[in-house]
């Protein structure tokens, strides 16, 4: 097995079709970099969760952004744009662009600091891996039935970072794939937020509530009450 099916095992057996799968396996094999693997998901740590820093973190933020993209896809599935795509399709569509997005995130590697060696890989990096797929998205296009299925994934892949996008990528039906590609966008930008502070705030909100609870005596007459609705 190689190092995707091993570590991306269980995101790999949510995808229904074959001939998905294994083009994704296909991506991780022949232009996946070893840094991937091991580089945390932000050189700064300025917006991404604590979970997707150190060790691994771009391995586990590309996990946590399939959750979320399977969890915008119960709200979105139905959306006009996408609603004509058959929706187990559309599903195995998602998991494998998530699968795909980050794994040229720092472009040829990081320098000693630990930033990336290429200026603006940020805003460029999606339209490149794009770009170098097309090759392999051709053997998807023989044995798929249903061409869109390569266009959505790579104009996914192309546009994830949204605004923040700072090359062009054209393709004739570009029209057509917003939907698909700002789903992915989103599934992206909701794993990169930063939500360890306003968690915490909130954890200690609920602790300071149960604390209030706990200490507080009961209101005059309640147990009266209750012992005379029981008799």
């Amino acid at each position: 097995m190689t190092k995707a099916e091993t570590i991306f095992a269980y995101e790999l057996s949510l995808i229904h079709d074959s001939n998905i799968k294994q083009f994704v396996i296909d991506c991780f094999d022949k232009l996946c970099p070893d840094y991937f693997w091991t580089v945390p998901c932000s050189t700064t740590g300025k917006y991404h969760p604590q979970v997707s820093l150190g060790v691994g973190g771009l391995v586990r933020h590309t996990k946590l952004a399939i959750w979320w993209g399977i969890e915008l896809l119960h709200a979105l599935s139905t959306s006009p744009e996408l609603k004509d795509i058959p929706p187990v399709q559309l599903y195995d569509e998602v998991i494998a662009t998530l699968l795909l997005h980050d794994i040229i995130k720092n472009g040829k590697g990081l320098n000693a600091k630990g930033y990336p060696l290429d200026r603006d890989v940020t805003g460029t990096h999606g339209v490149t891996l794009a770009k170098k797929i097309v090759p392999l998205a051709m053997t998807l296009v023989v044995k798929s039935t249903d061409i869109g299925t390569t266009d959505r994934i790579l104009a996914g892949i192309a546009l994830h970072m949204g605004i923040w996008t700072t090359v062009s990528y054209t393709t004739v039906c570009i029209t057509k794939l917003k939907a698909f590609a700002q789903l992915i966008h989103l599934a992206d930008y909701c794993a990169s937020r930063k939500v360890d502070d306003i968690y915490s705030k909130l954890q200690g909100e609920q602790n300071g509530t149960t604390k209030i609870q706990k200490e507080t005596p009961p209101c005059p007459g309640i147990r009266k009450t209750e012992s005379q609705a029981t008799t």
